[in-house]
């Protein structure tokens, strides 16, 4: 088999980068797997290279459009760095804490390990501001309920409040990690924490109750709702429903991405309307709507 000539790769990463959020590196690498399955695409690359309609080659159109497909799959399924990592660095906040006694002096870990998951990582820069605003418009809570939470209860310790905090997960190994975080940081600190099974695709009244009761009984001042309205209802038209009803909380916080997780593409528009869709829908009482890097918040209330 013939090589691939090294400009066919690198005009290939070019157009790819311009469009996928990836680097030039990995580009090439997707590429050139492609392109060497496609047999009669890396016998004849060299030949059809040297016209001037290359791109236009159904062979090349066929390795180009595997290759995007591959990079889709890649970034979605990426989510979070691989379990081995995120214990070596939990492991590593354990010791420091050991060390320290107090939560503030690991800050820079609770970072690193808000990097391994991707929607927390985008928050990376402003974590401190993002709930200084929110809870402006809130008030302090003593009670925080975050669903669906993935990485962020790591963000606790920049929440800079003294209270209860909720995270739901839909997997239990992903609820016992909420729990082995807090079970380290109760003895440093004055914030109290536990993690909740919960399935958003498969919910009734009792679910609402246990929240209620992990609480006290009480409503919980906050929900943290964060880029999951927009996803749950391209998943599946509806899902969202009776999401209302089952989130015992004052304030609901929605967001939404202003930019694709895959593409550079502006998603804003799209994502905006399904969540003033929710507000209209659920009579809920606007407050603030907050802009960040690539985040838009919807401060609201049940009116």
């Amino acid at each position: 088999m013939k090589a691939i000539p090294e400009e066919i790769i690198k005009k290939s990463a070019e157009k790819i980068v311009k469009r996928y959020k990836i680097s030039r590196k990995e580009a090439e690498n997707f590429f050139l797997e492609e392109a060497l399955k496609n047999r009669k695409f890396a016998e004849n690359a060299l030949e059809f290279f040297e016209k001037k309609n290359f791109e236009k080659w159904k062979e090349y159109k066929k390795v180009m459009k595997k290759t995007k497909k591959s990079i889709y799959y890649y970034l979605r399924q990426y989510k979070q760095e691989s379990p081995e990592k995120i214990q070596e660095k939990f492991d590593e906040l354990k010791e420091k804490l050991k060390k320290e006694k107090k939560l503030k002096k690991t800050l820079s870990i609770h970072k690193e390990l808000l990097k391994m998951h991707i929607s927390s990582k985008e928050r990376i820069l402003f974590y401190e501001k993002f709930y200084q605003k929110i809870f402006k418009a809130t008030g302090r809570p003593e009670s925080v309920l975050d669903v669906s939470c993935g990485f962020n209860y790591f963000s606790v310790p920049f929440m800079k409040f003294k209270g209860f905090y909720a995270g739901t997960e839909h997997k239990k190994e992903f609820v016992n990690r909420v729990n082995e975080y807090f079970s380290l940081i109760q003895k440093y600190s004055e914030i109290k924490g536990k993690g909740f099974l919960l399935d958003l695709k498969n919910t009734d009244f009792d679910s609402r109750n246990e929240l209620l009761e992990l609480n006290k009984g009480k409503l919980f001042d906050v929900a943290l709702v964060l880029k999951l309205i927009p996803v749950m209802e391209r998943e599946k038209k509806g899902l969202t429903e009776n999401l209302i009803e089952l989130i015992p909380a004052k304030w609901l916080v929605l967001s939404c991405s202003k930019e694709s997780m895959t593409k550079k593409e502006d998603i804003s528009f799209r994502e905006t309307f399904l969540i003033n869709k929710f507000i209209k829908e659920n009579s809920l009482y606007l407050s603030a709507r907050l802009d960040f890097d690539n985040e838009i918040v919807f401060v609201v209330k049940r009116e």
